[in-house]
């Protein structure tokens, strides 16, 4: 059992059980996954603008059709004589490319190439704000370990001084210098001492636990402190009202919000130009050559000699009306618009969020010297 104790535990400081969260996190590896399937949803829609032909194709067909029985008139007997013909064997050979073409102006392709680039960028920005998220878990829990294990130690102490006083009161008792009742009082805070001993060192064990898991361990593993951390006061790189011009312009939620706005804004721009501009595009047919069966095959330049065939067009469509893309009109811009409330709750979120943060911050710097106090008490 101690070997495999051993084996499970990692002695780690907190930089290294941020890079091991980095490496092995479950919602780092889903977003890396994330990023390229929005990477490939671009390149799909951008592979639209490119030339678009099908396949070369060759063939070479033989048939057969059996002699039919017929009459002849005999030259020579003037009766009808009952005959059969000859087989008729016909066939040929035939060689084509396959039609060719080619946008020449999409209004709804082009909005909807900005709407995945942004979609991808939405991406980038939950892969940043994840991993932010995943680093602040780490630190937090790292030192919610640590605290769980002082903790546990003033309590060990605590149940030390408890054990001396009913050792001191029951000595008081039999000499006849203390009442019963301080005997029982004494063991009563005793015995409170140790179930309070007993929920704080499961605390650790849960602390630990959490820990693994945000680093992307199993729970079996015991992750221990390397060092002490060195608790230093500093004041705020940001004041309030800087952190949150600063949070919402840059914190990556809300960009993750506002890329998806602007993908709703430009899929919803893409369904308008399929309803109300027309579509340009260039088409050339396939080149298709062929020979009958008495025919014989020149060389390569009889492709470009004789039986061949092409053509060139330019087509241009519009939508007159369409009762499934007008009602997907409406879904897109409702879609855009609750895009644009979710950001500005987003923001509002961020804002509250920083306030809370900033309000904490400033009654543990306050709190910090009466707390002091207490534990040297």
């Amino acid at each position: 059992v101690s070997q495999t104790q051993a084996q499970t535990k990692m002695k780690l400081t907190l930089d290294e059980c941020i890079q091991t969260a980095l490496s092995n996190n479950a919602t780092i590896e889903q977003d890396k996954y994330s990023v390229a399937i929005a990477e490939t949803n671009v390149d799909n829609v951008r592979n639209q603008f490119l030339p678009n032909s099908s396949a070369v194709s060759w063939s070479m067909s033989r048939s057969v059709q059996g002699p039919r029985e017929g009459s002849v008139l005999d030259p020579t007997t003037g009766a009808l004589v009952q005959t059969l013909g000859e087989d008729r064997v016909s066939g040929g050979q035939s060689f084509g490319i396959g039609g060719l073409s080619i946008p020449i102006y999409d209004g709804g392709l082009i909005a909807s190439l900005a709407a995945q680039k942004k979609s991808l960028q939405s991406t980038q920005m939950t892969q940043i704000g994840n991993r932010g998220d995943v680093i602040f878990s780490v630190k937090q829990r790292y030192y919610q370990l640590l605290q769980a294990m002082e903790l546990l130690e003033v309590q060990q102490e605590r149940v030390g001084v408890s054990e001396e006083s009913l050792r001191r009161s029951e000595t008081l008792y039999e000499i006849g210098s203390a009442a019963i009742l301080q005997v029982a009082n004494a063991r009563s805070t005793l015995a409170n001492a140790k179930v309070a001993l007993i929920r704080l060192e499961n605390s650790v064990l849960i602390s630990r636990s959490n820990l693994a898991f945000a680093m992307g361990l199993g729970t079996d593993v015991d992750v221990v402190p390397a060092e002490d951390e060195a608790f230093v006061l500093r004041q705020p790189k940001y004041k309030y009202e800087q952190a949150v011009t600063f949070a919402l312009d840059e914190h990556p939620d809300i960009l993750a919000s506002k890329y998806n706005m602007l993908a709703s804004k430009d899929n919803y721009r893409a369904t308008k130009y399929d309803l109300y501009h027309p579509t340009v595009g260039l088409r050339a047919s396939g080149y298709n050559w062929s020979i009958g069966q008495d025919e014989n095959f020149g060389g390569v330049e009889d492709l470009f000699l004789k039986n061949y065939s092409y053509s060139v067009s330019v087509s241009v469509s519009m939508t007159l009306f369409n009762f499934n893309t007008t009602n997907n009109l409406k879904r897109q811009k409702l879609q855009y618009l609750r895009s644009q409330e979710a950001l500005d709750q987003t923001k509002r979120i961020k804002a509250v969020a920083i306030k809370q943060a900033y309000l904490n911050l400033e009654q543990y710097r306050r709190s910090i010297e009466a707390n002091e106090i207490a534990v040297q008490a």
